[in-house]
């Protein structure tokens, strides 16, 4: 198996899942969450840490999982101690606001290779983890700094262990291809919500599945996705203007009445949706 100690920083939904991936896969598992929050009964088969040293000073595979906001300062905590052979790996669904600052911070101390699970779920904490989470879902993994072949291997024979199926993107693009299929479907579950709410809130009682599976991810923490959107501001943004477009043609279709457009448009759009994997 090569690595068998994994290290964890943060204890929610996706730090947890890893978590309990690593447990059943064999390694063992030391988690740092701060404070004295009471998460033993869920990772019982895991150790914790009482500081970052100590995690580092213990830790072959190391994800730190916690708010983009605190990243930086996690790792600039974590470098310090950190084995030379060690792999770290933040599991943020945005990079480029603290990549560059990351690079610096592990230069020569380990190997730094992003992750990104393609899973989640609109609940959050500790409590949603679940062993299941990254079955069948794609991990992006950006080796943009990666150097180490047998380090990028063992990063990926974990992610293959949780039931992923890693995708090799850089960076750049992978901030630019998560605010088209992420972020901008997050934001627009919550325009249509919002939007519901107000002009039709007595249609809130008679809604169907079609309605809760299109808003069904505008549950997920707005504390979180609020980090989340801003940090991808500018990816968001030119995908909003393009969306704005479609939206801006979708409505001249429909004042001109013209059903060949309209009908052209929705065929286009079922083919790709048949094409989806899974």
């Amino acid at each position: 198996m090569g690595y068998l100690n994994l290290g964890v920083i943060g204890t929610g939904l996706i730090g947890g899942s890893i978590a309990l991936v690593g447990s059943r896969a064999g390694y063992r598992v030391v988690f740092f969450e701060r404070g004295s929050t009471p998460v033993e009964a869920v990772l019982s088969n895991a150790i914790r840490a009482t500081s970052l040293g100590e995690l580092a000073e213990s830790s072959d595979l190391i994800f730190i999982a916690t708010p983009i906001s605190s990243i930086a300062s996690v790792a600039e905590e974590l470098a310090p101690f950190l084995k030379p052979t060690a792999i770290v790996s933040d599991v943020a669904s945005v990079k480029s606001p603290f990549f560059s600052r990351l690079a610096e911070i592990f230069k020569d101390r380990c190997s730094y290779i992003p992750s990104h699970p393609m899973a989640g779920s609109e609940k959050s904490g500790l409590e949603a983890a679940r062993v299941s989470l990254f079955e069948k879902a794609v991990t992006i993994i950006s080796p943009d700094l990666c150097q180490d072949k047998q380090a990028l291997e063992c990063l990926v024979q974990f992610w293959q262990q949780a039931g992923s199926i890693p995708l090799f993107v850089d960076v750049a693009t992978h901030d630019r291809l998560v605010a088209a299929v992420s972020h901008l479907p997050h934001l627009v579950a919550a325009i249509l919500m919002v939007h519901a709410a107000e002009f039709a809130t007595e249609g809130l009682s008679l809604v169907g599945n079609g309605f809760r599976d299109s808003t069904r991810i505008a549950a997920g923490s707005p504390e979180l996705w609020k980090e989340i959107l801003l940090a991808n501001r500018t990816d968001l943004l030119t995908n909003l203007y393009r969306f704005r477009d479609t939206l801006n043609e979708t409505i001249r279709v429909l004042e001109a009445n013209d059903a060949k457009s309209l009908q052209a448009f929705l065929d286009a759009a079922k083919r790709s949706r048949d094409r989806l994997a899974g």
